[in-house]
């Protein structure tokens, strides 16, 4: 499989990167196992790249994983942190979960304010600390915004940038798709590393992936791609897709794709509808209601309802 030097950081990586967000509680619930094998069989058949999140919850997976691999792996990492001692306290604890010497991406998660860096910079001035402790090889930035890709690929204290992108547009915050594209162009053209998030939208393009990914690298000129995968018959052909092989057809019923349901449990609180970044929840007769015909599957309903009234 071809690997690419993510911007100046000197991080090479597997143009496949494991998403692990998918196997968490947030969406499958697989066991640290269960996840960790289907981790672990990517590494061996030469993924070296891995993007996770405090929020997924998936470190136990990964460390499972990492125990039974000998070679070089690249993590990436994320967390929602404002402040600079919520930062610290997430980068120690991804540290200590995954056993690891050093996280060799870490980025400020969820970023849609239009000023990130500004109401963020506690948590940024952790995210730099760590980085002139060598305990971070590269800081960077997770967002579904137009408009934040642009602020922070200008920025000269970020190394990374993990943008939403997808020829359907789905997901994207402050425009369309040429709009995140051109966003995508300004951050390459200072020398960001890039790779990219929710080619496939959620599962909303399934049934159409090996044109979909390539939207991603040939569109958006970004080749080093983010995906979410449970079972090995995903992974198999998704390593075909990107090592250029004819991919194996795997069979896709038309009710395959998941969808984030509401429970009887809801208050109708609204906090699900403050951390959609689709606009895909409103409340209508006193619960939340999710349109799947705009939801992404980020979860982020999910982790975030008091009641736990919100199922992948």
């Amino acid at each position: 499989m071809d690997q690419y030097f993510l911007g100046n950081t000197g991080l090479k990586v597997s143009a496949l990167c494991f998403g692990a967000l998918p196997m968490g509680p947030l969406q499958a619930g697989l066991s640290a196992e269960e996840g960790g094998r289907l981790i672990l069989e990517a590494l061996e058949k030469g993924v070296n790249f891995i993007d996770t999140a405090e929020i997924y919850a998936t470190y136990p997976h990964i460390k499972w994983a990492l125990e039974r691999y000998g070679g070089p792996v690249v993590l990436a990492t994320k967390s929602a942190a404002v402040s600079y001692q919520e930062m610290k306290e997430a980068i120690e604890k991804s540290l200590d979960a995954l056993g690891r010497d050093q996280i060799e991406i870490f980025h400020l998660h969820a970023s849609r304010d239009s000023e990130p860096l500004v109401n963020r910079a506690g948590a940024l001035e952790a995210l730099l600390e760590y980085r002139s402790k060598g305990l971070i090889k590269a800081v960077g930035l997770a967002t579904h915004s137009a408009n934040v890709v642009r602020k922070g690929g200008a920025d000269p204290r970020l190394d990374i940038i993990f943008p939403l992108i997808n020829r359907l547009g789905m997901g994207i915050l402050d425009g369309g798709v040429p709009e995140m594209i051109a966003a995508i162009k300004e951050a390459k053209d200072n020398g960001k590393g890039l790779y990219a998030m929710k080619a496939l939208a959620g599962g909303h393009l399934i049934k159409d992936v090996a044109n979909s990914i390539n939207f991603v690298k040939n569109e958006a000129g970004i080749p080093v791609i983010a995906v979410g995968m449970l079972r090995r018959e995903e992974l198999e052909m998704n390593l075909a897709i990107f090592e250029g092989r004819p991919a194996p057809s795997i069979p896709i019923a038309d009710n395959y794709r998941k969808r984030a349901k509401v429970t009887f449990l809801c208050k109708a609180c609204g906090r699900c509808l403050k951390v959609c970044h689709s606009e895909a929840i409103r409340i209508v007769n006193e619960k939340a209601v999710i349109d799947n015909t705009k939801c992404i599957l980020c979860g982020y309903c999910s982790r975030e309802c008091p009641e736990f009234a919100i199922r992948i």
